[in-house]
């Protein structure tokens, strides 16, 4: 059976909100990544149940999550898990982080998901997840700068 994951992109006064993951965890220490986790049937009713939970276990926030979409999900290659990244709109506050998961909180503003941001990862170019781009001083590449290149994709047709 497959595992599944799922991830909010949580839009936050037009920013998305990014962790950078503790050195405490047992895997991608140090990533900049999008909160989320694994799908815990005891505790999620769909994969996008899990992108909610995993955001409030990893941050403290005050405020209400509306989930806006789900979008296509993507296969880790790493983690051998199908990602679901979930956009969502936040109304509230993140008033702080849970240091046991997170070791830093990094805002993208979203006007900076432009063409420009992303560039090929030079250590990893022939795979499907070969974008990166850097913001604030940290590098965000695999699976989480490419559902972010997909999320980009996503608003330019809206704009259109």
């Amino acid at each position: 059976m497959q595992r599944v994951a799922a991830v909010l992109i949580g839009i936050i006064d037009d920013n998305i909100v990014l962790t950078k993951r503790s050195a405490n965890l047992r895997s991608f220490t140090g990533h900049v990544c999008l909160p989320g986790g694994g799908f815990e049937p005891e505790y999620d009713c769909i994969a996008s149940d899990a992108a909610t939970r995993e955001f409030n276990e990893e941050l403290i926030f005050a405020g209400e999550v509306e989930q806006i979409c789900c979008m296509l999900p993507e296969y880790s290659i790493v983690s051998s898990q199908v990602v679901y990244p979930v956009v969502a709109r936040l109304d509230g506050t993140i008033s702080a982080f849970n240091l046991d998961e997170v070791d830093k909180l990094i805002y993208l503003p979203i006007t900076k998901l432009k063409q420009g941001l992303f560039s090929m990862n030079p250590q990893y170019p022939n795979i499907k997840h070969n974008k990166c781009f850097e913001h604030e001083g940290e590098f965000v590449w695999g699976l989480t700068a490419h559902i972010l290149y997909k999320f980009m994709d996503i608003l330019i047709e809206i704009e259109k």
